[in-house]
């Protein structure tokens, strides 16, 4: 069975932004879609993260979309899983320390993106031109290192709302 893990951003919940209309849709279409509620709110902790899910078993037929936080830490995961997922959705995300306190456990090494890019058989990276936190550049590194699909969206608020035929129609 296809099934999607959408992995929420900082200080959120599964409740808000666009999760719970993307995880309709995707039922909808015959996929099991997990949105788990990621622990720490304002301290998250990496380690904590990378149980939620690794508990989820992810495997060769599972999509991972990311968002915001969500990113570095599916591709932490990544980083350290021993299998392959089929597809990696990064929505405002980004691989390096972006300078906030809160988030530092997340970026004590860098990222192993030759070993992380092998980990799925395709890579589609989203940043807004005009997100307030995350630089567009960010996502166009993201892109580089794992040989990923980078698409450009007009936008300024961080993808609080998107239009989710942007992974729909990629998945």
């Amino acid at each position: 069975m296809k099934r999607v893990i959408i992995i929420h951003a900082w200080w959120s919940s599964p409740e808000q932004h666009w999760y719970q209309e993307e995880k309709k849709i995707l039922e909808g279409k015959g996929y099991r879609v997990d949105l788990p509620k990621m622990p720490g709110d304002q301290w998250p902790k990496l380690d904590d993260w990378l149980k939620v899910i690794g508990d989820l078993k992810p495997d060769e037929n599972t999509t991972i979309i990311g968002h915001s936080l969500g990113v570095p830490a599916a591709l932490r995961f990544l980083e350290g899983f021993e299998g392959k997922i089929d597809k990696f959705f990064s929505v405002a995300g980004f691989a390096e320390d972006l300078g906030i306190e809160e988030t530092k456990s997340f970026f004590e090494k860098s990222f192993n993106l030759e070993n992380i890019k092998e980990k799925a058989n395709k890579f589609i990276i989203l940043n807004e031109n005009k997100d307030p936190y995350v630089p567009l550049e960010r996502g166009r590194e993201l892109a580089k290192g794992v040989m990923g699909e980078f698409i450009e969206v007009e936008g300024n608020i961080h993808f609080d709302k998107m239009d989710l035929n942007l992974i729909n129609s990629r998945l």
